[in-house]
């Protein structure tokens, strides 16, 4: 039986990058910054290198720390509350910064966007199709 499915966005990503990187904008009151974060279903939460709370003006430590368990180790976060855009999309949300700044990648993970979004990945065409969870269009 066919389903029928429905997006309010598409968005196309760079064969030649590793996984599936789109464009992502991070902002606290008036300050912003642009960079690239990978869809990883995996992940658990939303991480991002810790030069970017630094250029949002946030003081990484004073954030809800947790230990995130990866596959060599620990990796110590913070999380703090900012605006998170993708595509269209934009909501508050949580997102954890890594205590290190040896963190070279950035990801959306499952708690906070992969809940928030509907989303269909045609790999074959560097496509991605997304909406808000709730946009019923």
């Amino acid at each position: 039986m066919p389903f029928n499915l429905r997006f309010a966005d598409q968005l196309r990503y760079l064969p030649q990058q590793s996984g599936i990187t789109i464009p992502v904008i991070l902002s606290v009151g008036d300050r912003a910054v642009e960079c690239f974060a990978k869809i990883d279903t995996g992940a658990e939460y939303c991480l991002f290198q810790r030069a970017y709370a630094d250029r949002l003006g946030l003081s990484v430590e004073t954030g809800h720390r947790m230990a995130l368990s990866t596959l060599t180790g620990q990796l110590i976060v913070w999380g703090h509350e900012v605006t998170l855009q993708t595509c269209h999309l934009s909501y508050n949300t949580i997102v954890y910064f890594a205590e290190d700044y040896g963190i070279g990648r950035n990801l959306l993970g499952r708690r906070e966007w992969l809940q928030q979004v509907r989303l269909a990945i045609i790999d074959h065409d560097e496509e991605i199709y997304i909406s808000s969870y709730d946009d019923q269009s």
